[in-house]
């Protein structure tokens, strides 16, 4: 798990799912989030149901390219969950620059029990089904 030892802002945290680049979570960490990255970590390749389970648990933001997260079944939720959706052709560099561009415009804080669902040039909020 790669994360900042000192500023951390303790207010939000996030759960960065295996299947999506470094970038996020590095841009994350430089607004000083306190970020789990999955991909780094021994839980890699865990099933999304535990992933899920351990973001309610810690109250992080899911944020994911997976379209079967178990959001409409599993309680506890999570603090909220950010849904990134780009083609498939999308380099790391791209899926990176659709998120902060989308980030820059959510207040964050304003995710609790609410999916975003973030493409290029669009962002879709509605609440946690």
């Amino acid at each position: 798990m790669r994360q900042k030892p000192f500023l951390r802002n303790i207010s939000l945290r996030f759960l960065v799912d295996e299947n999506l680049p470094f970038g996020i979570v590095e841009y994350l960490l430089a607004l000083n989030y306190d970020v789990f990255d999955v991909a780094a970590s021994n839980l890699r390749g865990h099933k999304d149901t535990f992933l899920w389970s351990k973001a309610a648990d810690e109250k992080r933001i899911i944020v994911t390219r997976d379209l079967d997260y178990p959001i409409p079944k599993l309680r506890p939720a999570p603090y909220g969950v950010i849904l990134i959706r780009v083609p498939s052709n999308f380099k790391a560099s791209l899926i990176t620059n659709v998120f902060k561009e989308s980030v820059k415009k959510i207040k964050l804080e304003s995710l609790k029990n609410k999916v975003a669902v973030i493409s290029p040039g669009r962002i879709r909020i509605s609440p946690l089904p």
